[in-house]
């Protein structure tokens, strides 16, 4: 009879060691993924300021065109859309205009009207680097959720909280469960793990817009200049104010 003791505190011994240390790496592993995601979350902020910059070149350039069939040009000589950012308020808006202009700079020429065409160039280079930025970080986000997401289902196969339960329930009673009883213990286990499962953030896509990359400047410098001074001739009194503005000391 005293063996037979003995060798149930063994087991009893053995299977809270088993629990234990099951326990201790799933709840360490979750906290650890959980802290990724956390940092993920963090960490995408960053691509506030890139995005930032790419729209304020994209609202540069529709305060210079101005009309809706200028712009529709510019997409095809660009490939690039222009209509993500635009919307009436824009060009009436004197305070989104210092906010864009103001202190911008401008380059030197002879005319008006080639300062306001080499701005333009100067402008949509920059979106062209902004853009290229934006969609590099986008990428590497997008990179560094597909890794998050891959080790966190990993996780969950390996730490099958339900089966894992039912392990454990098994161990602690040393006999089979009525069948009643084991569905409505499934049942709980199977709600116990939905609740611990890891919370995954949504993708960079479906918080940041997907935007192409216009054409390089060197293939399409001759079509920009055309259609700068073709805004400047039709709107002159606007593109000196933008230029006012880009060059003001205070």
């Amino acid at each position: 009879m005293s063996t037979i003791k003995g060798w149930e505190d063994i087991a009893e011994t053995l299977s809270s060691e088993v629990k234990r240390e099951i326990a201790e790496e799933y709840f360490s592993e979750k906290k650890f993924l959980e802290e990724s995601w956390e940092n993920y979350q963090r960490d995408i902020k960053e691509m506030d300021k890139f995005e930032e910059r790419l729209l304020k070149n994209v609202c540069r350039l529709v305060m210079m065109l101005r009309d809706d069939d200028l712009i529709e040009e510019f997409k095809k000589i660009t490939g690039f859309d222009l209509k993500g950012c635009y919307f009436q308020q824009i060009l009436e808006s004197e305070n989104i205009k210092k906010i864009l202009f103001k202190k911008l700079g401008a380059p030197f020429a002879f005319t008006t009207k080639n300062r306001f065409v080499k701005l333009f160039l100067e402008i949509y280079k920059d979106l062209q680097e902004s853009a290229k930025a934006y969609n590099e970080k986008l990428k590497t986000f997008q990179e560094y959720y597909e890794e998050l997401v891959k080790d966190t289902e990993a996780f969950h196969k390996r730490f099958d909280i339900s089966a894992i339960l039912g392990f454990f329930s098994k161990l602690s009673s040393g006999e089979q469960p009525e069948i009643g009883e084991t569905e409505d213990k499934g049942q709980i286990y199977e709600e116990l793990s939905s609740k611990l499962k890891i919370k995954k953030a949504p993708p960079p896509t479906a918080i940041y817009t997907e935007y192409g990359e216009p054409r390089p400047l060197r293939d399409i410098s001759g079509e920009l200049i055309r259609l700068a001074k073709t805004a400047f001739n039709r709107h002159k009194r606007e593109g000196k104010e933008l230029l006012d503005l880009a060059t003001a000391k205070d």
